[in-house]
């Protein structure tokens, strides 16, 4: 059930945990970090009570549960933020900066920011564009998100999600010009969303949506000194990277994985309980 007991703020950072026992365990990682470089940072957790111990407790201001048990259960959360200015923050991440704490003033002038998506981001090229002919480029990275909490930016987050479980569900795929694989990618749907070739979605026109610093979202593959001369204040990580260059904190990961606690079962009269296939 949803936490009723929510200070609401108005700054503070998200993150999610479904589906997976993992998540959880990234999300610690990465709000530790977090809290390491900025203590009075307001944080909340959108996970499922049974992933949920002291450690997280101790860590975050605000748990929330009874959440969706999908992969990308994090547009649903996104659009129930208690924050009228929100971080969203892939749990598979590291914050490593002070400068944490200045993310909110990217956003005083439009309602919302991702950062721009580079090909080595997914380590292939083929990414860099939605469709056969390469000429629709990959705009925005998914993996961070700043936003106002506005009622047209709750709907878009909410839009988003409900348009990428019906596009997951899809029996064929309806974008001939697009590589098929994007049907498995919430990047496409936010394409979908923001690119104004559908009528569907010209409601969503007037958002102001900026390109963020590439601070905020800088991969292993960035390294320490970015392309503009800043350092990054984000790290988002992967299985790969942790195993070839953070083995502590896999063994960190298993640690948490090797207990009892595990993904509930579909409830079968739980009305109150969301879950996607």
């Amino acid at each position: 059930m949803e936490n009723k007991n929510i200070e609401y703020m108005d700054e503070g950072f998200i993150y999610v945990a479904s589906h997976d026992k993992l998540f959880y365990e990234f999300a610690l990682f990465s709000a530790e970090s977090l809290r390491t470089f900025y203590p009075k940072a307001h944080i909340t957790l959108f996970t499922h009570e049974a992933f949920v111990d002291n450690r997280a407790k101790e860590l975050f201001d605000n748990i929330i549960t009874g959440i969706p048990v999908h992969a990308r259960a994090k547009m649903w959360c996104m659009a129930r933020t208690p924050y009228q200015k929100t971080f969203y923050n892939d749990v598979d991440s590291q914050i490593i900066s002070r400068k944490i704490k200045n993310v909110f003033t990217e956003i005083e002038e439009c309602d919302m920011f991702f950062t721009e998506s580079y090909w080595h981001t997914t380590a292939n090229y083929k990414w860099s564009f939605f469709d056969k002919a390469q000429k629709i480029p990959v705009l925005y990275h998914g993996a961070v998100c700043c936003y106002n909490k506005t009622d047209l930016v709750i709907d878009f987050m909410q839009t988003w999600f409900d348009e990428y479980v019906k596009q997951k569900q899809e029996k064929t795929w309806n974008y001939d010009f697009a590589y098929p694989e994007w049907k498995q990618f919430d990047m496409f749907t936010l394409w979908r969303l923001t690119s104004g070739n559908f009528e569907e979605f010209d409601r969503f026109k007037s958002l102001n949506i900026n390109i963020g610093p590439k601070m905020y979202n800088a991969t292993i593959h960035d390294g320490n000194n970015l392309y503009d001369g800043k350092k990054p204040v984000v790290y988002q990580i992967d299985k790969h990277s942790i195993k070839n260059h953070m083995p502590n904190l896999l063994k960190h990961m298993e640690k948490g994985l090797n207990d009892e606690r595990s993904l509930p079962k579909k409830p079968k009269d739980q009305k109150d309980f969301i879950w996607y296939n």
